[in-house]
């Protein structure tokens, strides 16, 4: 239920409701947009699709946001869309507007030092903070597309996903 009204409360406060007729105040610090420039054909269906990170040790760094639509690269080569985000808050919010309607995977990356790749100590252990949409996790690599990946086929609809750092914990 927290998990509900926290979804709630962003989409509320990200202003993405439909027939919202007052001025939409100005973006908070927390929010990054990622808008697709290309004009869809008219038959298409888009939605925003609403991405929240969340515990993240520290504000250090950056976070690498890439959202996937199959398997091929999904997780760690070329999107079909991402982004990079200074950290501000102990969560953050990345929108993608203008999404085609289909299936699809996020991953997400705690850079902690700004270099563009997942760190890992000696062991072969991440010390970068990481998360899968669905807040997948196997504590012997990433998990595939399908474990992670969801059917998006809504105007609005938001996802949460929580970082892990170090090997997962059992849930």
């Amino acid at each position: 239920m927290k998990k509900f009204a926290l979804i709630v409360a962003i989409i509320l406060i990200s202003g993405v409701i439909s027939g919202q007729t007052e001025k939409i105040p100005p973006k908070p610090d927390n929010v990054t947009v990622v808008t697709d420039k290309t004009t869809p054909n008219a038959e298409t269906e888009t939605g925003t699709l609403i991405v929240m990170v969340r515990g993240f040790k520290s504000t250090d760094g950056q976070l690498m946001v890439a959202l996937f639509n199959g398997p091929s690269n999904f997780p760690d080569k070329t999107p079909y869309k991402g982004t990079y985000v200074e950290i501000s808050a102990n969560e953050e919010v990345i929108k993608f507007e203008n999404l085609p309607y289909g299936d699809y995977a996020v991953s997400v990356l705690h850079d902690l030092n700004n270099d563009g790749k997942m760190d890992k100590n000696v062991l072969g252990i991440p010390t970068d903070g990481y998360g899968f949409s669905n807040n997948v996790m196997d504590k012997y690599g990433p998990p595939t597309f399908l474990q992670a990946s969801f059917v998006f086929n809504n105007k609005d609809e938001a996802r949460v996903i929580d970082l892990e750092y170090g090997i997962p914990k059992a849930k």
